[in-house]
C-alpha cells in the first residue's frame, strides 16, 4: 500500500521518481539538440536544471513557510521532498532566456522544457489517485509500560499513526520533530506505533533521546504493517474521522507534509 517504489531496501516516492524521469527526459532532449546544430542548448541544460530544482524548492518552502519558521534549517533537508513544479519550471525557463537570449537554441531548450513539464502534467492526471481502505481500528496496541492501547479509542476524529523502529536512521531523524508535533497538536492525536521491537529497547532509546512515551505505543507483532502492507519505515497513515485512510505517506517525513497531511485528513468528507 503507499504511492511509493521498493528498490531493495529503499523506497521512493511516486512523485520523485516522475521528478527524476521528466528531469531526465529534458537534459536527454537538449543532449540530443546539441548534436544537431543546437550544441548552446545542451550547454546550459544543467545550469537550468539546477535552477529549477532551487526554485521549485523555493516556491514549497514560501508556501509552506509556517511549516518551517521553527525550524529553518529544515529547509535543507530536501531528501523530505517538498517542491512546486510550476516554479521550478519558471526558474528553468528563465535561465534558458538568460543565457541563450532570442535565439533559436532558446527555442529548442523551451521546447524540450515543455515536453518535460507536460510529461509531468500528464502523468500526474493518468495515474489513478491510491485507495487505501479504511483503518483498522479492531487491532490493539500496548504502551510502553504494557498496558492495552485499543486503537478504537481514534474512532471518530482525525489522527495520525507513524510506524516506526528504533533501528531506522529516517525514523530516528524524523521522531523528534513528530513528538513535539504530538505534544503541541491536541485536536488530532499522533501516535508513534513501533514496530516488532521490545519494550526494554523502546524505553531505553527514548530515554537516551530525551522523547516522551505518553505518544508512542509498541506493536510487537507488527500487526499495522500488515494491515497497511508496509514493507519499510518510516511510514505515516493519516485518518479521517469516518475512518478512512486519506493518505499513507511513506519514508521521512518534513514537518510541511505532516501539516499537509493533518489538514486533509481534517477536511475528508
Amino acid at each position: 500500500m503507499g504511492s511509493a517504489i521498493a528498490i531493495g531496501p529503499l523506497m521512493l516516492a511516486v512523485d520523485r521518481g516522475l521528478a527524476v524521469l521528466c528531469v531526465a527526459v529534458f537534459l536527454g532532449l537538449t543532449a540530443l539538440a546539441g548534436r544537431f546544430h543546437f550544441p548552446r542548448v545542451s550547454a546550459v541544460a544543467t545550469s537550468a536544471t539546477v535552477v529549477g530544482l532551487v526554485t521549485a524548492r523555493i516556491g514549497y518552502v514560501a508556501t509552506h513557510w509556517a511549516s518551517y519558521a521553527d525550524a529553518p534549517l529544515s529547509i535543507l533537508a530536501v531528501w523530505q521532498g517538498g517542491f512546486s513544479a510550476i516554479t521550478g519550471l519558471a526558474g528553468a525557463a528563465a535561465t534558458l532566456v538568460i543565457r541563450l537570449g532570442r535565439t533559436r537554441a532558446l527555442a529548442i531548450g523551451w521546447a524540450a522544457l515543455t515536453v518535460a513539464g507536460g510529461l509531468w502534467f500528464a502523468l500526474q492526471a493518468l495515474i489513478p489517485p491510491v485507495t487505501y481502505g479504511p483503518f483498522p481500528y479492531h487491532l490493539a496496541l500496548t504502551t510502553t509500560s504494557g498496558a492495552p492501547l485499543p486503537l478504537d479509542r481514534f474512532r471518530g476524529r482525525p489522527f495520525v499513526v507513524n510506524l516506526w523502529a528504533t533501528w531506522c536512521g529516517p525514523c530516528r531523524r524524523e521522531l523528534p520533530m513528530l513528538d513535539t508535533a504530538a505534544s503541541r497538536n491536541g485536536k488530532v492525536p499522533i501516535l508513534l506505533a513501533d514496530q516488532g521491537e521490545a519494550s526494554a529497547t523502546v524505553t531505553g532509546f527514548l530515554t537516551r533521546e530525551g522523547i516522551g512515551a505518553s505518544n508512542v505505543a509498541l506493536d510487537r507483532e507488527r500487526r499495522l504493517s500488515l494491515a497497511l502492507e508496509v514493507a519499510g519505515y518510516p511510514a505515516t497513515a493519516f485518518v479521517a474521522a469516518d475512518g478512512t485512510i486519506v493518505q499513507l505517506q511513506l519514508g521521512e517525513l518534513s514537518r510541511a507534509a505532516l501539516a499537509d497531511g493533518i489538514d486533509m485528513a481534517r477536511k475528508h468528507r
